[in-house]
Order: structure tokens, then sequence, then C-alpha cells
């Protein structure tokens, strides 16, 4: 990656977390009450945690609130989902473990090195 290309990626990276961050202080002082109800006359304590998320989910949030309040879902429909989604992320982690393992190096990291560059010191 060039350092013009790794600059760029910065400099986007640090304008989605300003705007973030604006976007949070608003959302936890008036959105969040709109969004969830039950939030309504929250503490500190709750708005400070929700912060940290409001400052990454940013986009997500700012589209519920454009949005307007969410209907309530059963939560049996919840758990239907969250058991489906399991069914597929079980196998998925587990193929990506067995992968992992199949793909590593068999020798060890200093025999595949040039010659002169050891990464482990020799005990004596």
């Amino acid at each position: 990656m060039s350092i013009a290309a790794a600059t760029a990626l910065a400099s986007a990276l640090g304008f989605y977390l300003l705007l973030g961050v604006v976007f949070a202080l608003y959302f936890i002082v008036f959105g969040v009450g709109r969004l969830v109800p039950a939030a309504k006359g929250s503490g500190i304590g709750f708005r400070l945690t929700i912060f940290w998320g409001a400052i990454i989910l940013w986009p997500v949030l700012l589209f519920r609130l454009l949005k307007g309040p969410a209907e309530l879902v059963p939560p049996r429909t919840w758990r239907r989902a969250h058991a489906r989604i399991w069914m597929v992320l079980i196998p998925l982690v587990a193929l990506g473990v067995m992968a992992a393992l199949m793909l590593r190096p068999a020798a060890p990291l200093n025999d595949a090195l040039p010659a002169g560059i050891m990464l482990e010191e020799a005990s004596s």
C-alpha cells in the first residue's frame, strides 16, 4: 500500500469517527429517547455506555432515527432468527479453525527465514 493510499484511508477513518462523535453526542442527549421509549429518563451511566457504540454505528442509528421507531417484534421471532444464525456460524467457525490449522507452516519459522535471520535465540 502506498503512502498516499494509507494517508487517504487514515483520513477517511478519522472523518468517519469525527462524524460519529458529533452524532453520538446528539444521539445520547436527544435521540435515544425517541428511538427507544424505555430509555427516556435514563441516567448518565447508561448514556455514556452507549456513547461508544453510537460512535461506531452512527450510520445505522441515523437511519433508524430518520425512519422512526421500529415496530416491536415478538421475542419468539428473534429467538428463531438467532438460532438460524448460529446454525450457520458454528460450521463456518469450525471450518475456519480447521483451515487455519491445515494452512499453518509445517517447518519452524527459523528454518523458513533466510540465513542469518533468527526469530528466537538458540538456548545454550
